[in-house]
């Protein structure tokens, strides 16, 4: 090879790490933007939306009970705001795999045949997160 190729290989290495490099810095710095702009909207909601989610979420909770005329109604109504919700980024707290304490508050255990301990039995009141912070964990009946 010769010495001027080798220059020219050389100096196109050189560039290839300079650029690599920039892309790495520039990577970190697109992270960390990402990652203050995920702070201040976590702040913004609970600040501004948390309590009218956590309103929302009452008005559920009496709708899922209504058991008497206009029931269908009412639940019409439940499954509206729950789609509001959703389409908000609220997300309701699973309650079909088993007891998970960073996800629910057991209110009551019991012996029930035929259900493991752990079995969620029962749902007293949805749980919802956002971006993963359960910020009101599902209220639920546990099989001991």
């Amino acid at each position: 090879m010769s010495a001027d190729l080798a220059g020219k290989l050389d100096v196109l290495t050189d560039l290839f790490k300079r650029r690599l490099s920039d892309d790495l810095d520039k990577r970190k710095l697109l992270e960390e933007q990402a990652r203050r702009i995920q702070q201040v909207e976590g702040g913004l909601f609970r600040d501004l939306q948390l309590p009218l989610v956590l309103g929302v979420a009452a008005v559920i909770d009496r709708l899922d009970r209504h058991e008497g005329e206009g029931r269908e109604h009412s639940h019409a109504i439940r499954d509206e705001l729950l789609d509001l919700l959703e389409r908000n980024g609220i997300r309701q707290v699973a309650t079909d795999k088993g007891f998970d304490p960073a996800n629910h508050e057991a209110v009551a255990a019991r012996a029930e045949a035929g259900h493991p301990p752990g079995t969620v039995l029962e749902v007293w009141s949805r749980g919802y997160a956002r971006h993963g912070w359960v910020f009101r964990p599902a209220r639920v009946v546990v099989a001991r």
